[in-house]
């Protein structure tokens, strides 16, 4: 009986990690819903020894190389990559013999970098660079491109359903809800100079009984003021999204929407005069706290826009300080929080900036100095075990385009420290917005998709190469954790918790070792 027990819930435990996704899944813009953009680990080595491939070909013709839409960044899922990318039609009239129409979404076989197939779909506008989206539960990929929100099946690339919006999204990514009852996905369209932005909630399941919407058909929308770069954020039943200026004040503000309701239900709203505008998506953290950074158009100088914590329950502001302006989300790693932001523009610079949550209150611990120049407004780092992986941003003028460099950066030390940078990778031309696995990097450029990969064993919390005993110790010791997502090396999965799902996914790897 006991015995029976036990397969019957290692039978449960696997089936909840397939839901919520494989260790070398990277699922959404900042990873998760939530926008958390934290690995369990991820390699340290970036040169031409952990180079597994690059793909650089034009789907439409190989005699060029692929060019993405700006600094997007891609996902993976189930062992593919996809991306977002610029469309050519051949045009002999053309200088170049093809004309930019449309947009593409491209899937690559994650372990050899072959195109599996591609889908052209509605141009991007204002050069968006908006991320696919997995949504697990139908396996599909969710991208908004031009006035059309469109769900391509995931292993062939076929359109399942498009929805067209009423007005043309910009940088904004489709966040989808899959835990509720009737699953919906969340994204805001843009107005960036108005008030008349929405949010809108799509529903993603069948017409059945409790459910009359079909899949991609509108659920509500609703007005929530000037848009621009929104990626809304999910947890628990609850969907939050920022603007730059709300319905009810000018300034920017945040909200929270039930994301179960059949008609737009409002939770709570927040603006502040320290709100010059949210462009970018919200870090929502397990405890419960949204964090923040927005763009400061008005004036010049370093710092000139705010990072903020709001509790989730009530919209609260629990504490605001200065940061560099961005697009980006802040990235949570326990009590430390990153920030990528900046440009050569106004008296702002690129910069990667750290502070500490204290609480009520927060405090800078250090920046990355003028002559390093990491970072950027459009690019998301992502934090594992200690490390932050972040890109550099083109010098060149070409402020929405692809990184140009990547980095890996060790946190736990400052940047007058020498060891501080781990690795740099400026041998060719990438780093926009990387997905980390434990064991390898995706991440695209000018020239091309990449990827490195460092052989690892997601179960080798010790380090020492090999999965045996040590490391069971090391996680029967961390057993029961509940705490910050990405300060526990056994919490394999990432969750917050170590629990029987990070018992199983050492347990797969019980007794190998690399060479």
């Amino acid at each position: 009986m006991a015995s029976r027990r036990l397969v019957s819930l290692f039978f449960v435990v696997v089936i909840v990690t397939s839901v919520s996704g494989g260790p070398n899944d990277w699922l959404h813009f900042g990873k998760t819903v939530a926008r958390c953009s934290v690995a369990v680990d991820g390699p340290n080595i970036i040169d031409s020894s952990t180079l597994a491939w690059v793909a650089d070909e034009d789907p439409q013709d190989p005699e060029y190389f692929i060019e993405f839409e700006g600094a997007t960044g891609p996902v993976v899922y189930d062992g593919m990559v996809y991306i977002y990318a610029k469309y050519f039609e051949p045009n002999e009239e053309a200088p170049t013999g093809f004309d930019y129409t449309k947009s593409q979404v491209v899937a690559y076989d994650a372990n050899s970098g072959e195109m599996e197939w591609t889908t052209p779909i509605e141009i991007a506008i204002w050069d968006s660079w908006s991320s696919p989206s997995i949504d697990i539960k139908h396996d599909t990929v969710l991208i908004g491109s031009g006035y059309k929100v469109y769900a391509l099946d995931a292993q062939t690339g076929t359109e399942q359903w498009s929805t067209q919006l009423e007005k043309f999204m910009v940088n904004a990514s489709v966040c989808p809800a899959t835990d509720i009852v009737h699953s919906r996905a969340f994204i805001t369209d843009y107005d960036g100079f108005g008030t008349t932005g929405k949010l809108y909630c799509i529903n993603l399941d069948a017409n059945e009984v409790g459910n009359r919407y079909e899949p991609g058909e509108i659920v509500w929308s609703e007005t929530i003021g000037g848009t621009s770069g929104d990626s809304p954020s999910y947890k628990d039943g609850v969907v939050y999204v920022g603007t730059i200026s709300g319905v009810s004040s000018g300034y920017g503000t945040i909200y929270a929407y039930d994301a179960t309701a059949t008609t737009a239900t409002k939770i709570w709203e927040k603006s502040d005069p320290n709100f010059d505008g949210f462009c970018g998506g919200l870090n929502v953290t397990k405890e419960g706290y949204i964090y923040a950074a927005n763009y400061d158009w008005d004036e010049d100088g370093e710092d000139n826009s705010i990072l903020c914590k709001i509790d989730c329950s009530d919209g609260n502001v629990v504490w605001i300080t200065d940061v560099e302006r961005t697009d980006s989300m802040p990235v949570v790693a326990g009590d430390k929080i990153y920030v990528s932001g900046g440009f050569t523009y106004d008296g702002s610079r690129p910069k990667v900036e750290a502070y500490q949550d204290l609480g009520n209150s927060a405090i800078k611990l250090w920046e990355t100095p003028s002559n390093m120049v990491v970072g950027g407004w459009t690019n998301q780092p992502v934090y594992a075990n200690g490390k932050l992986y972040v890109g550099a941003i083109p010098l060149d003028g070409n402020y929405f385009g692809s990184y140009t460099e990547l980095y890996i950066l060790d946190v736990t030390l400052t940047p007058s420290d020498a060891n501080f940078v781990i690795d740099h990778y400026d041998t060719k031309e990438c780093g926009s917005n990387p997905a980390v696995t434990y064991d390898s990097i995706y991440t695209m450029g000018y020239d091309g998709l990449f990827k490195f990969h460092q052989p690892a064993l997601l179960g080798d919390v010790d380090k020492d190469n090999k999965i045996d005993t040590y490391d069971l110790y090391e996680l029967s010791d961390a057993w029961l954790y509940d705490g910050d997502i990405g300060v526990n090396r056994c919490d394999l999965d990432v969750d917050g918790d170590v629990d029987f799902i990070d018992f199983c996914l050492l347990a797969n790897q019980w007794r190998e070792e690399l060479d």
